[in-house]
């Protein structure tokens, strides 16, 4: 426990619900084709059914816990860490048959490094370069839980580190496609093989996150940052990470927040015109125009704005085919103009939405919801929950969450396997 939250609790139940969640999604069906055709022999379950080696139980529940767009966002590295983390270690802790308790410090182990090593302005530095951040830390942090699980031994653990790093990927280009949830599966399957690799006795570069060729320089050439473990035991970035109330891109969030805020203030009247202040990341990554696909939807700040100015709360049924159809949304999301202001943070934003009649109404929100400082509760998290894992579970939805919500709790991860099945 740290700061009054398991590490766990809220984070492996998010996890589950967006995971579950993705079952329909094709990006996930297709992966877990792939790897079914594999044959290859494990215990470790793939939650679109069937078992695995762990590396192919990873590549698929990773892959599907960002399908969504719906996990959770450490916005310090801007990465997605717990779908490729817990991808990881649930995937080995079946094979390896690993305690409950062994599970919750192997994921705390991979997240609060690599959620340092993503801080102070790297994942913002590597994100503005075009590479995926999840891309990056999530193999360091996959990496790292593998290693705790399997027991590796410090130099052991290094050389996990390297070859994870060495295996760095994924562009932001692929945004809005398939391939952007499959950096997450992938990410989980290399931290696994870099694991087990290292496990094995296999070496990788050992100096690669501190020497002058280090994966850092090479991602950003300029070396404008620089990688810390400062705090490491002194706080936790746990504490940091936020869950998404809304099933698309996280900069997409705060502008949402202030649409809700104004459609409350609407009572039917009609919106002309609506610019939206954002930082600027919100604007090379969430910026698609007129999005033909659900995918591309949830990387439409316009699209999202829209919804929410119409009054729909972006939850995974907005982001359909039958609803990017609506002609009231496709209009009011070409009234939408985005304004820079690198002066905000990413979870804040600014709304003004002129209306037909003359007036206008304002929105300004510090933290989106789903942030520490404006956080999502367990009822909020029931009912997000509910939504995704309802359809697949059925009444047996409610007893998984409870057992989820106590993962600590020796037996927990048999259970919730059976439950899951």
């Amino acid at each position: 426990t740290h700061g009054g939250r398991t590490p766990t609790g809220i984070d492996l139940v998010d996890w589950v619900a967006v995971t579950l969640g993705a079952r329909q999604a094709p990006a996930a069906q297709k992966v877990q084709r792939v790897v079914a055709g594999w044959g290859m022999q494990g215990v470790a379950p793939m939650l679109l059914g069937g078992t695995s080696a762990p590396i192919g139980a990873a590549l698929v529940n990773g892959t599907m816990a960002h399908c969504l767009d719906y996990d959770d966002l450490h916005f310090p590295s801007l990465a997605h860490l717990s779908a490729p983390t817990w991808a990881a270690v649930l995937a080995l802790g079946a094979q390896h048959h690993a305690e409950e308790s062994l599970m919750l410090d192997a994921f705390l182990a991979g997240f609060e490094v690599s959620a340092r090593l993503g801080a102070n302005g790297v994942g913002k530095a590597v994100t503005d370069r075009g590479w995926h951040s999840t891309g990056v830390h999530g193999r360091i942090s996959a990496a790292i839980a593998s290693g705790v699980i399997l027991g590796l031994n410090e130099q052991q653990m290094a050389h996990a580190i390297a070859v994870a790093a060495t295996q760095t990927s994924g562009l932001t280009t692929s945004f809005g496609t398939m391939a952007k949830p499959f950096h997450a599966g992938k990410a989980a399957a290399d931290g696994v093989l870099a694991a087990e690799l290292a496990a094995a006795e296999f070496e990788g570069a050992t100096q690669i996150l501190d020497d002058e060729r280090s994966l850092l320089s090479a991602l950003v050439q300029d070396q404008s940052v620089q990688m810390s473990l400062a705090t490491l035991g002194e706080d936790w970035e746990i504490e940091r990470n936020a869950l998404k109330p809304y099933a698309c891109c996280g900069l997409t969030h705060a502008p949402i927040d202030c649409g809700r805020a104004i459609y409350a203030q609407l009572h039917g009247a009609a919106v002309t015109e609506v610019e939206v202040t954002t930082h600027e990341l919100a604007g090379k990554v969430a910026n698609q125009r007129r999005p033909t696909t659900g995918l591309g939807g949830k990387f439409s700040l316009s699209y999202c704005v829209a919804l929410a100015l119409t009054g729909y709360r972006a939850t995974e049924t907005d982001f359909s085919d039958t609803r990017l159809a609506e002609e009231g949304i496709r209009i009011l999301e070409d009234r939408v103009r985005l304004v820079a202001d690198n002066t905000l943070e990413p979870s804040a934003a600014c709304m003004t939405a002129k209306l037909e009649d003359g007036r206008s109404l304002s929105a300004d929100v510090a933290v989106s919801l789903g942030n520490p400082e404006n956080p999502m509760n367990w009822l909020h998290l029931r009912d997000k929950f509910s939504s995704l894992v309802e359809p697949a579970l059925g009444d047996r939805t409610e007893a998984l969450f409870d057992t989820l919500k106590g993962f600590e709790a020796p037996g927990a991860f048999a259970t919730a396997q059976a439950a899951m099945h």
